[in-house]
């Protein structure tokens, strides 16, 4: 796509074509059908690896073009009118449908569109795919157009993805990495939920606890730099649903809501026994690998009922 690094901005626009070509690493082109003045939106949080936008327009448009070469893209309604119809099927809240990089797309929409779509490096999602889905799977991945999911499961989906390009337009993005990682595991949970792999995957008590210790030390061993869910599945060569599945068993928790309550718990014992000028707040969550001293403060008093600077001090 051509990025280097990550780009995040909301444009209105009146011309579809300008909007078609704003979109950044897609070659297409829209073309207004419904009369009077357009008015468009488009939201979007653009990386080297991924990307994430949302489109609205109040007019009747044909979009027509080619998914970026080498990456896997998803495409999901938030709201319309009536069903737009996307590669010849109708598009609505309970399907999900699927580019595969350079894949030629068709879109007509009868009256205005809300669109939110999703794009990751293709190379990057199956280093992860490889070891969550058989050779079979990842076959039949590879062709797949399509995902019909619980409208449940796409309505939860859609708003964490609303809210990852929401926080980054007010200023509170997660990083880079941070963000991609959330990306790859939205697709992987998709895709596993529409594979329906529900049959046969539950590791027994003894490798779930291994699995749960191991993370564990893991990060506790990098606590400036915490591991991610994927670093920790790539390192024990697991796959993220039976490394989550072993954390729910055990812990009752998924492995990023344990890991950051460690991490957090850590950060408590350490203010409890230092002084405010001996250690800031600021301080103890960089060394614990908090980028983003919001979001510690926040996750701080949800767990705790009070926040960082409440917790009493040594004296």
């Amino acid at each position: 796509m051509g990025t280097t690094t990550m780009l995040v901005q909301c444009n209105c626009f009146d011309d579809v074509d300008v909007h078609a070509n704003s979109v950044i690493g897609w070659q297409q082109t829209y073309d207004q059908l419904g009369a009077g003045h357009a008015h468009t939106t488009l939201k979007h949080l653009t990386a080297e690896r991924f990307q994430i936008f949302r489109e609205t327009f109040d007019k009747r448009i044909v979009q027509i073009g080619a998914a970026p070469a080498g990456r896997l893209c998803l495409a999901m309604p938030v709201c319309s009118s009536e069903p737009s119809v996307f590669q010849g099927k109708p598009l609505t809240g309970e399907s999900v449908t699927v580019l595969h990089g350079g894949q030629e797309f068709f879109v007509q929409s009868p009256g205005g569109i809300d669109l939110l779509c999703v794009a990751v490096d293709i190379a990057s999602l199956e280093t992860f795919a490889s070891r969550e889905f058989s050779s079979a799977d990842l076959c039949q991945l590879s062709r797949i157009t399509r995902l019909d999911l619980e409208p449940a499961m796409i309505h939860r989906m859609r708003k964490h993805l609303e809210r990852l390009i929401d926080n980054a337009l007010v200023g509170e993005a997660l990083s880079e990495a941070e963000l991609e990682e959330q990306v790859l595991e939205f697709m992987l949970v998709l895709l596993d939920s529409a594979l329906e792999w529900s049959v046969g995957r539950s590791a027994n008590s003894t490798v779930s606890t291994y699995l749960v210790k191991q993370s564990q030390e893991l990060a506790l061993a990098n606590q400036d730099e915490p591991p991610s869910v994927l670093d920790l599945c790539k390192h024990l060569n697991v796959s993220r649903s039976t490394l989550q599945r072993s954390f729910l068993s055990v812990t009752g928790l998924r492995p990023v809501e344990y890991l950051r309550a460690l991490r957090l718990n850590i950060a408590r014992r350490r203010l409890r026994s230092t002084e405010t000028e001996q250690l800031t707040v600021a301080r103890v969550a960089s060394d614990l690998g908090f980028s983003h001293l919001g979001h510690f403060s926040g996750a701080y008093r949800t767990l705790f009922g009070e926040t960082p600077s409440q917790t009493p001090r040594a004296r």
